[in-house]
């Protein structure tokens, strides 16, 4: 679950945690336009291989005529099944461990220091983290053509309750469900409702959960009926439908990766941002600047966070620091709001698409470990 910018700051505040932002820049070697240059030129070949092979002629920053003529606009759904504030939540079994905000709603305020985790809270959090992709994966296999985002919530729920855990975006500052669905313009934070997703939509589901503790917490995307093994078209608008798609999904995920390969005890928080920026780019797309990554642990949402765009935040990486990345990648202009109606939902002014993937990552001694990969369950 992603956090809007954070104007907290980072101070020490024991030998445990990480002290102020240090001005150490990035080792990385940039092109005269700031772009990482192994990166940019990597996913600059990737994307004319994209096109190539789906015969698509890519504009940059502009939204696709497949979308705005087979996309319908979301709309807000006021009701209580959709989740409107002041609706009943989903029941948690009194056993379970609950976080502080759990019961009220009112999420106590993060620290702000950068805690660095010994190796059996990283143990912990791992535990968390692979159960949160276990159960992501389960959310995107069940995306469906006719289910709605509320039976993904349910399904999410039952699974994380099942496992021992406490969804944490529920009642997190009063959101009022167990998982954030964001369909196509909707960048983040979309609650779950009533309507039915469409073959092609494309969905976005952030996954979060509370065990023993530490939570975990990891997003995906994917299109809905793309694994239909009989998938076929009605039209090339159609088809184009799912290969812009599968563009847009392509670049946020190689997005991610490329973020975390820059990741090492003593490398600079800003390589992150840049490189990023830098497949965004090469890709012809943009990223969201409003909403950050962040640190996780006994904390849902704390110090670092983190920038999906290019920035001058030069806070040098420790081994301990534990955090999330989750680029959001607009096929269209960056620009967003938030619908009054629920306080929640995050969508683009232009009306493009977005795309979503997360991980959290561990800093070790001899580079980073990605938490939230999956295991049989």
């Amino acid at each position: 679950m992603t956090i809007v910018a954070s104007k907290y700051l980072q101070r020490i505040r024991s030998p445990r945690y990480s002290c102020l932002i240090q001005r150490n820049k990035s080792s990385f070697a940039s092109t005269s336009s700031g772009h990482n240059s192994h990166i940019y030129e990597e996913a600059l070949a990737n994307a004319h291989q994209f096109d190539q092979e789906n015969k698509l002629r890519h504009e940059k920053v502009v939204i696709p005529h497949c979308v705005r003529t087979l996309v319908t606009p979301i709309r807000p759904v006021l009701n209580e099944s959709a989740g409107k504030k002041g609706g009943g939540l989903k029941l948690v079994p009194p056993h379970i461990a609950r976080p502080p905000y759990a019961r009220t709603g009112r999420v106590p305020e993060p620290p702000h220091f950068i805690t660095y985790h010994e190796k059996e809270e990283i143990d912990a959090i791992r535990k968390s983290a692979q159960l949160a992709r276990n159960v992501l994966d389960l959310a995107c296999s069940s995306a469906k053509a006719g289910v709605t985002t509320n039976d993904v919530d349910d399904i999410v729920h039952d699974a994380i309750i099942k496992a021992g855990a406490y969804p944490s975006p529920l009642n997190y500052a009063g959101f009022p469900k167990s998982v954030c669905s964001s369909i196509n313009e909707v960048i983040c934070h979309g609650i779950p409702d009533d309507r039915c997703m469409k073959k092609g939509d494309l969905a976005s589901f952030d996954v979060s959960c509370y065990l023993d503790g530490f939570h975990g917490d990891n997003c995906g995307s994917i299109i809905v009926g793309d694994d239909d093994p009989n998938l076929s078209f009605s039209s090339r608008e159609e088809e184009l439908l799912f290969i812009t798609g599968r563009r847009l999904i392509q670049a946020t995920r190689e997005a991610l990766d490329a973020a975390i390969s820059t990741c090492r005890d003593g490398s600079c928080l800003t390589e992150v941002g840049d490189a990023i920026s830098s497949v965004a780019d090469a890709y012809g797309y943009a990223s969201v600047e409003k909403y950050r990554g962040h640190g996780v642990g006994r904390d849902f949402h704390c110090p670092p966070f983190v920038k999906h765009y290019r920035n001058e935040d030069y806070l040098t990486l420790r081994e301990g620091m534990v955090f999330t990345i989750e680029p959001m990648i607009t096929e269209g202009r960056q620009d967003c709001c938030e619908w009054k109606e629920d306080g929640w939902t995050v969508v683009t002014k232009d009306g493009g698409r977005a795309a979503q993937f997360e991980h959290m990552v561990a800093i070790t001694s001899d580079g980073a470990e990605i938490l939230t990969l999956p295991t049989v369950l």
